[in-house]
């Protein structure tokens, strides 16, 4: 396998196409975000159940998202090198604004598990957005476009549930939802019209879908790299879950527990959002391996005080600051994935990352809720920042010796 072109030039409009990616995508992530810090108050109001059992069905309806993602991912990425990249793009788009106008409309709790996991199925936006950048960029702008391309997605992400908490205030969850999926198709019509993908100029050969996916499968560096990615990801997820009740047991009886954490995972999204763009920046004069190790280590740093906090404003300070470098991880992760394989795997790499941040997404949340529930809330970011250290260190040391191995196929 060949890697990448350094000096690939880049395809004819490859800025417009960049920025009506970007456009399409933050489009889709302010809109699905309204979803998902209010779907258990949803299945609450909806049904009879409880708000510990709305909470467990939310879980079990994310967790079926994210299993079906995890299963598909592969899947549509082999058939974007096979049949374009806007084609993926476009289909994923439209499968995730269906499924929120349908989670909208639905009347019962089943209903909304059935559709969550339809949304699972057909996603993908990111890694397809991802690939159509890496695909037609310049390769010495690709850093920089793809950490412009994270950071306007989680700003996305940041946005959407500010938008969502004031139309819901207004009117009700069930609206809001609706109004979000009808919101989300006009990033769809967004990658239609504006996006134009050319007619693959990079290389003759016509590649199968299993081809594709079987030459990131069987290159050491690529294969290396997302195992890489999976041990330094789910370290962020495993206090996501726990971090809403944790600050709501540091706040004095009576505060606005909703509107703190509301806020705060703003600020974290938006911290992470900077250090996307700050990353996209400086990548090129620093490795990608340098900024994972430093990433790695700011994420840990920033997790150990937090089991020691005793006050919101401090708990913020840190955890605004280890998102800044989770999304300094983030983007180096996703910047190092297409300068290993070819660009007729592209779409390959991608739907395997997007397995593999869906798994960790899993993982982490699982084991950070099993050392709440058996060692308390502050064990978790002791824990999760130890098991930071411990595997990702020794994972970054193996991947840079299987990379010296195999030089000629890494371009940076």
């Amino acid at each position: 396998m060949q890697s990448v072109d350094t000096e690939f030039e880049g395809l004819p409009g490859w800025q417009r196409n960049n920025y009506a990616t970007m456009l399409a995508l933050v489009l889709v992530c302010i809109t699905f975000s309204f979803t998902v810090p209010f779907l258990p108050l949803y299945l609450e109001q909806m049904s009879d159940l409880s708000g510990a059992d709305a909470a467990m069905w939310a879980g079990i309806a994310t967790g079926l998202g994210g299993l079906a993602l995890f299963i598909t991912g592969p899947i549509w990425g082999a058939l974007g090198d096979r049949f374009g990249r806007k084609a993926m793009l476009v289909r994923a788009l439209f499968g995730g604004a269906l499924g929120l106008l349908l989670i909208g409309l639905a009347t019962s709790v089943w209903q909304v598990v059935v559709i969550r996991t339809f949304i699972g199925v057909m996603a993908g936006a990111g890694p397809a957005g991802m690939a159509m950048v890496s695909a037609g960029t310049p390769s010495k702008h690709l850093a920089k476009s793809l950490g412009q391309f994270q950071a306007v997605t989680l700003a996305g992400m940041a946005i959407g549930p500010v938008i969502a908490s004031v139309m819901i205030s207004f009117w009700s969850y069930s609206t809001t939802f609706v109004i979000g999926g009808i919101l989300m198709f006009s990033g769809t019509f967004v990658a239609v019209i504006l996006i134009r993908e050319p007619k693959r100029p990079q290389t003759s050969q016509r590649v199968s879908a299993m081809d594709s996916f079987k030459s990131v499968i069987k290159s050491p560096v690529a294969s290396v790299a997302l195992l890489l990615v999976l041990v330094v990801s789910f370290a962020a997820p495993m206090v996501q879950p726990i971090l809403p009740s944790f600050v709501v047991s540091l706040l004095p009886e009576g505060a606005e527990s909703s509107a703190i954490v509301g806020w705060l995972f703003f600020g974290i999204s938006t911290a992470s959002a900077i250090g996307a763009m700050f990353a996209g920046r400086i990548l090129g004069r620093v490795t990608h391996q340098r900024l994972l190790l430093i990433s790695s280590i700011g994420v840990a740093v920033f997790l150990f005080p937090l089991a020691l906090v005793q006050g919101v404003p401090l708990l913020a300070v840190f955890v605004v600051a280890m998102s800044f470098f989770q999304g300094l991880l983030s983007t180096s992760s996703a910047s190092l994935l297409p300068t290993l394989v070819s660009a007729t795997a592209l779409s390959s790499i991608f739907g395997l990352y997007q397995s593999v941040q869906a798994l960790s997404s899993q993982i982490g949340p699982a084991i950070g809720g099993i050392i709440a529930v058996h060692l308390g809330y502050r064990a978790v970011f002791a824990m999760s920042a130890l098991l930071l250290l411990a595997l990702g260190l020794p994972m970054l040391a193996y991947f840079a010796r299987v990379v010296r191995k195999n030089r000629e196929l890494v371009s940076s």
